[in-house]
């Protein structure tokens, strides 16, 4: 990538040279250049990888010109896109704050222009202007409050999963699954069916009137029925079950990820860990 200073001719608003970018815009103008000439104008052509996955992150990027992808590793070891910036766009906000490693890479999807503000010369730009420190920490906390209204406002997805797939089909049968396992379906059909029998053998041996001996021994009309009914039931069940199967995948499709990102969050918190063992060990002894 070809590198040189940036100059003033960076596209902006009348607000300052970093107005169009979020993370800079409570800046004043005053600010906005000073730390605009912090940065360093690099080029990447398209097709060209500007950072990777786990790298060790100290520059924050900012796109003049140009789109780039994000991506990140799968657990199968695929490369997800998970967005696309254009000019205004900037990432590595997280490494220039902390100095951790990438947490995705970032390739050009055409001739890019991109702006490079080191960690150095921005923490020597804040010790010189506290204030804007202020306004930067504002906007992260205000990012931060949209992305967690975000979180809130999601739909559990087994209740969106219920509202797209739930047809009248599909709602009848998980009532008819959910009554065939109630204890009460299994007593109204020993009553019935000991009724039943009951009832035909008495008629038949003349306790009872003859003429309700509908279904003598062996009872062919109850095993009829009683074999439609089980025809019946296990389709219901299995759709139902079929519908469960598919909530579960889901769910556990959840579980995973959050585990993976728990995961990866305590990696991160055990290098931190290990950077300020680090720095906190005496000097050995000469």
């Amino acid at each position: 990538m070809m590198v040189e200073q940036a100059s003033d001719g960076t596209p902006g608003t009348p607000g300052g040279p970093l107005a169009h970018i979020p993370l800079f815009e409570r800046l004043d103008p005053v600010e906005q250049t000073a730390l605009f000439h912090l940065m360093q104008r690099e080029a990447a052509a398209a097709n060209k990888t500007i950072c990777w996955h786990g790298d060790r992150g100290e520059s924050l990027y900012v796109i003049s010109r140009g789109r780039v992808a994000v991506v990140v590793p799968s657990v199968q070891g695929d490369q997800l896109m998970v967005d696309t910036l254009g000019p205004g766009g900037f990432f590595g906000e997280i490494s220039l704050l902390d100095g951790g490693p990438r947490t995705a890479t970032v390739r050009a999807l055409e001739d890019t222009e991109l702006l490079v503000l080191g960690q150095d010369d921005f923490q020597a730009f804040l010790r010189q202007r506290p204030d804007a420190a202020i306004d930067i920490l504002a906007e992260m906390g205000h990012r931060h409050r949209k992305t967690t209204d975000a979180l809130r406002g999601m739909t559990n997805p087994n209740v969106a999963f219920e509202m797209t797939r739930a047809g009248w089909w599909q709602r009848i049968s998980d009532v008819i699954a959910m009554v065939a396992a109630s204890r009460w379906f299994t007593l109204f059909h020993i009553v019935w069916f000991g009724g039943w029998m009951l009832v035909n053998s008495a008629a038949r041996q003349g306790v009872l009137p003859a003429a309700w001996a509908v279904d003598p021994y062996p009872f062919q009309l109850l095993t009829m029925i009683v074999s439609l009914e089980a025809i019946f039931l296990s389709i219901f069940v299995l759709v139902s079950q079929n519908r469960q199967s598919e909530k579960d995948r889901i769910s556990i499709d959840l579980d995973h990820q959050v585990n993976v990102k728990a995961q990866t969050e305590i990696a991160e918190i055990a290098r931190r860990l290990d950077r300020i063992e680090g720095m906190l060990a005496p000097p050995p002894k000469s």
